[in-house]
């Protein structure tokens, strides 16, 4: 008899527990808290994710004068950086100009293009320190007919 008023409270509490309320909860902001959303409102959030990254991405693309040069200084150091690499490279390109068994005058055409070639990668170097961004791409462009000169000469190709 002493267990049935211990099984009516624990019952008792139990079914309050459980009970929805009809209390709604204040979130920040003053906004209504009710509850976990619909699933029509989850695919709303993401919706709304995905306009929000979509707005980012036209604002990027619409940059202030500010933030474009401030890309375009880092675009000019990336490029003078591996102007540095590229002058490396010419080092070790006239280095192992020994391994490739050319005739005296093969020799002097291959150094020559090497200085060329070298002398260019200094023209870039100088152009992406001081941020003269309009004349990188004509750079760029005769530094790469000098390459594939040298690469027609010297290659060997397949076959």
């Amino acid at each position: 008899m002493q267990r049935q008023p211990i099984l009516l409270a624990t019952i008792s509490l139990l079914l309050v527990a459980c009970t929805a309320t009809n209390e709604k909860h204040v979130a920040e902001g003053g906004w209504v808290e009710t509850g976990p959303p619909a699933l029509h409102a989850v695919r709303n959030t993401q919706l709304r994710e995905m306009m929000d990254r979509m707005d980012s991405l036209m604002q990027e693309r619409f940059m202030t004068e500010t933030e474009i040069d401030s890309e375009r200084r880092k675009y000019a150091q990336s490029i003078a950086k591996n102007a540095e690499g590229m002058a490396k490279t010419v080092e070790a390109i006239i280095a192992y100009m020994p391994r490739l068994q050319l005739t005296p005058s093969e020799q002097d055409t291959f150094l020559a293009l090497a200085k060329k070639l070298s002398d260019q990668i200094q023209h870039l170097h100088e152009h992406a320190t001081q941020n003269h961004i309009d004349a990188i791409d004509e750079s760029l462009h005769i530094i790469n007919t000098t390459c594939t000169s040298c690469h027609a000469l010297y290659r060997k190709t397949g076959g």
